[in-house]
């Protein structure tokens, strides 16, 4: 699978080189619309503020005899996209910020849900460069990205109705990125960030999900006599890595009613993080009722370890297509691969014994209506 993630990236970049040419791929606004005042900015010819807005909806019914799927649902979401780009000789410095967030319902859904959420992200980003080639910037770079609202899976319960167990929330994972590297920019149609030296800090602020997200156990958590629960597990909220990034990002009209997007992104820590658990379940020992005698931990588990091993790396495939039917009115397709290392998603509310990572996929087909500026 991991394979096919990639040859389909690989494919995108290449479907993208073949409308390369030689122009540079930000030019300087050679005039601007004149102020009522009369005065321009000696520095405003040099930024543009590109960006858009829209509402997307998708439905489909599928009748009981229909192999291809079940039952009736409808999905909305909305987006954004805002930017602020600068240019000035060798100096180019590029601003983003982009948003989605959406929601599904489908007669299959059973519990108190029936609206879920299907879509939520946003990205902010900022990249300076100054060049140093025809084709070269030596590049800083910073990115954060997460999501505003809690996210859930949901699993079939003893009553045969689905029950929410949450598996995200705000900055629960989150990432920050800082980058020093080179970008490529052979043209307007694609460009190559490449980074040797990454500082990349993941995020996970709900301790609930700490395990789930390879964060660093503080305290384990303490149960009574009885059995019940005392207090949840605590967790360091940030882990640090350092290691090497890249990003091949394509992004133009190939016609002027089509537009083509594309990003291929990956991240290597240099190292493995090992979660060591143990001085949390010490202490949760020689603190427990169970321990009348106080023996210490190792006395009584002398080869006992709790630790986790996360090497952070991650891969991501994004693919937009958005065809114009109107000046607002447009149909898009869009889908996105991922698989990270790191993340091993509680599915079935247990907090132990965590599912390998696995590969993300989702994928939307829709009609929208846009407003570009």
């Amino acid at each position: 699978m991991k394979k096919k993630f990639l040859a389909l990236g690989a494919l995108s970049m290449l479907f993208v080189s073949a409308y390369a040419d030689e122009k540079d791929l930000v030019e300087t606004a050679s005039s601007i619309s004149t102020k009522s005042s009369g005065e321009i900015s000696k520095d405003s010819v040099y930024w543009k503020f590109p960006g858009a807005v829209g509402l997307n909806a998708n439905q489909a019914y599928f009748n009981d005899y229909c192999t291809d799927g079940s039952g009736a649902s409808v999905s909305l979401d909305a987006f954004v996209n805002l930017n602020a780009n600068y240019q000035k000789k060798r100096v180019k410095w590029e601003n983003a910020f982009a948003a989605k967030y959406g929601f599904i319902y489908s007669t299959e859904f059973s519990g108190d849900d029936l609206i879920r959420k299907n879509v939520d992200e946003f990205n902010l980003g900022s990249k300076f460069g100054y060049k140093l080639g025809k084709y070269w910037y030596g590049t800083a770079m910073a990115n954060v990205e997460s999501q505003f609202t809690k996210g859930y899976s949901y699993v079939e319960n003893v009553s045969k109705q689905d029950s929410a167990v949450m598996i995200s929330d705000f900055f629960a994972p989150g990432s920050l990125k800082l980058s020093l590297g080179a970008d490529y920019v052979p043209n307007k149609y694609f460009n190559m960030f490449l980074s040797p030296l990454t500082a990349r800090f993941s995020f996970c602020r709900v301790d609930a999900l700490g395990e789930s997200y390879g964060m660093e156990m503080l305290e384990a958590a303490k149960y009574a006599e009885d059995g019940s629960l005392i207090s949840e597990a605590l967790y360091d909220h940030c882990r640090a890595e350092l290691g090497a990034y890249a990003i091949l990002r394509s992004d133009f009209d190939i016609t002027k009613n089509f537009h083509f997007f594309s990003s291929l992104e990956g991240f290597y820590a240099y190292r493995k993080h090992v979660v060591d658990y143990t001085e949390a379940y010490r202490q949760w020992y020689e603190e427990s009722p169970e321990n009348a005698n106080g023996d210490s931990f190792e006395t009584l588990y002398p080869e006992y370890k709790v630790n986790r091993t996360v090497h952070g790396w991650y891969l991501k495939w994004k693919l937009e297509l958005l065809l114009k039917v109107s000046k607002y009115v447009n149909v898009s397709f869009k889908t996105q691969l991922k698989y990270d290392n790191a993340e091993k998603k509680v599915v079935d509310g247990a907090s132990s014994d965590l599912p390998k990572a696995k590969l993300q996929f989702w994928e939307t087909t829709s009609l929208g209506v846009s407003y570009k500026f």
